[in-house]
């Protein structure tokens, strides 16, 4: 087995619960508590591995209410919205993209007040042609990690 398909494995049980001992996870990739050590300090030191947190249940927090927006921007103005709208604590996702409009932001408001807040607040930054909001409804998939086959490319 390579260093490489080591780490495949390796990424695919900490994704079942990063919370394992190394000793946990050495007995199930087979190789010892120090192997897994190294592997898992290289994959965090060449920034596959970014780092480790809870997964949240975020209607429980109160944050219930998802909204999708998209933001159309002015080209020499994109960098600074962005900059603003990734310091939001409000917004999970900020995205450049391509098509009719430049940025999609996903947040996540207590109810509508604060996502309407959030909104004009979008609408005052300079630069900001124009945004188009949708509230999720339900959610049929969210924050699923993607299974990680094969190997793992070197940097």
């Amino acid at each position: 087995m390579t260093y490489r398909d080591l780490d495949a494995r390796l990424i695919r049980a900490l994704q079942i619960d990063a919370r394992r001992s190394l000793r946990s996870l050495a007995a199930e990739l087979s190789v010892s508590p120090s192997t897994v050590g190294h592997r898992l300090t290289d994959l965090m030191e060449r920034g596959v591995i970014r780092g480790f947190k809870a997964d949240l249940d975020y209607s429980r927090l109160g944050l219930g209410l998802v909204a999708v927006t998209k933001i159309k921007a002015r080209g020499e103005a994109l960098p600074g919205i962005v900059d603003s709208l990734r310091d939001d604590p409000s917004l999970t996702h900020v995205y450049e993209i391509t098509g009719e409009f430049d940025i999609l932001v996903i947040g996540r408001f207590r109810n509508e007040s604060e996502m309407n807040r959030e909104i004009k607040r979008m609408l005052g930054l300079p630069g900001i042609e124009g945004t188009n909001t949708s509230i999720v409804l339900s959610t049929a998939k969210e924050g699923a990690d993607l299974v990680v086959d094969g190997e793992i490319p070197e940097n």
